[in-house]
């Protein structure tokens, strides 16, 4: 056991050490002078319980000092793709948080590494840590393709290379789905509408094209003369571009419709797919299903596919030839039976809905003040729109 005089020096050192102290020499003056080895055969001999309690002593002390010892701060690297660990001020020094995350490939640890070296105005190292999360062989998510995109644009930018950024930029409008992410990104947030509505014709891909399901004529009504146009969004979360992929997406959206609404076909006379390409929904001559009991009379649905709110995990914006082909769909109907940009809807004008999503709802309201301020002061407010022409009555 401990002698009563090591147990007093051992807790004046532990008490010297945390208040800052240089510990005392007792104690290791007590243990040189009572270092000795066992003499074999001695009577009373003290040596082995000595030798124990300088081991414990020398442990007991090593625990003390290590308190008052300085912790280095520990560093953990960010696990999930968004703008609080992106974006944040780090606790460490920008270039010492690079340094621990030099050999690090996930990707989100990836993308504060490059946000970083753009801080420390390294846009070309930043470009280079970045194309690793767009060209590594694991494909990145949309959401880490967004981050990395706008990296990418701000690394161009801090260049002066504004112009090579705008693909990385507009690319990034199209997937973002983290609300700050979509903050910074407001200025261009928006696809700017056509300077003058598009009188031209648009290309209609047939609705045999993409295979639907046989309509319920029965329950079907007959459309009455169109007087009004109401834009839509599907509510889900679309950027395929590929024909045979807005095909399949189109013919799901019919037999949610059918199967589990009741409807008699597809509740759309159009839909748009993200590259721009307009399908024919449910043929002209029935009336849609589409705003809500009457508000479907004379009234034409066109849908753009895609999910266009601003912060839930499947959220994106429409694309410039989603809103493009809209704006000149618009207008042929307009020329064709002879409305004007004051029949231009939401669905949310009809009914308390979200559709077609913030994201889309302030360009359709803008593109009707478009046409309407086009049109004011002419006579019937339609002697803009061109005549119709035998082409238009096919």
């Amino acid at each position: 056991m401990i002698n009563r005089q090591f147990r007093s020096e051992w807790q004046d050192t532990c008490r010297d050490s945390q208040t800052g102290a240089r510990p005392k020499r007792g104690l290791l003056l007590w243990a040189t002078e009572n270092w000795r080895l066992p003499s074999v055969g001695a009577a009373g001999d003290r040596g082995p319980r000595t030798i124990a309690g300088l081991l414990l002593a020398m442990a007991m002390l090593t625990s003390c000092l290590s308190t008052v010892r300085n912790r280095k701060p520990t560093y953990t690297e960010p696990n999930n793709a968004s703008a609080r660990s992106i974006f944040a001020k780090g606790q460490l020094p920008a270039a010492t948080e690079v340094e621990h995350l030099k050999y690090s490939r996930s990707a989100p640890a990836l993308l504060r590494r490059a946000w970083l070296e753009l801080q420390l105005q390294q846009p070309q190292a930043s470009l280079d840590t970045s194309a690793q999360v767009l060209y590594s062989a694991d494909k990145p998510s949309a959401n880490e393709e967004s981050f990395a995109r706008y990296i990418r644009a701000e690394s161009f930018q801090a260049q002066g290379n504004r112009d090579r950024g705008k693909f990385d930029r507009q690319r990034a409008r199209q997937l973002a789905l983290d609300p700050e992410l979509q903050r910074r990104l407001i200025p261009a947030t928006l696809p700017t509408p056509t300077r003058g509505p598009a009188w031209g014709r648009v290309a209609i891909e047939r609705r045999a094209s993409w295979r639907p399901l046989p309509p319920n004529r029965r329950n079907l009504d007959r459309m009455q003369r169109p007087r009004r146009v109401t834009i839509h969004h599907s509510a889900m979360y679309f950027r395929d571009t590929r024909p045979r992929a807005a095909a399949a997406q189109i013919a799901r959206i019919q037999r949610e419709h059918m199967q589990n609404r009741g409807y008699g076909d597809i509740g759309y006379h159009f839909l748009i797919d993200p590259s721009g390409r307009v399908w024919e929904g449910r043929e002209l001559r029935y009336q849609g299903a589409h705003a809500s009991g009457n508000n479907n009379i004379g009234n034409i649905g066109i849908c753009l596919l895609g999910n266009f709110v601003r912060q839930h995990n499947d959220g994106q914006g429409p694309t410039r030839a989603q809103v493009q082909s809209m704006e000149q769909l618009v207008v042929q109907m307009m020329r064709h039976y002879r409305f004007g940009g004051d029949a231009l809807y939401c669905h949310s004008d009809f009914k308390n809905t979200a559709c077609p999503g913030p994201r889309m709802q302030p360009i359709v309201k803008q593109f009707a003040k478009q046409l309407q301020a086009r049109l004011a002061g002419r006579a019937g407010n339609r002697a803009d729109l061109p005549a119709r022409t035998e082409e238009d009555d096919e």
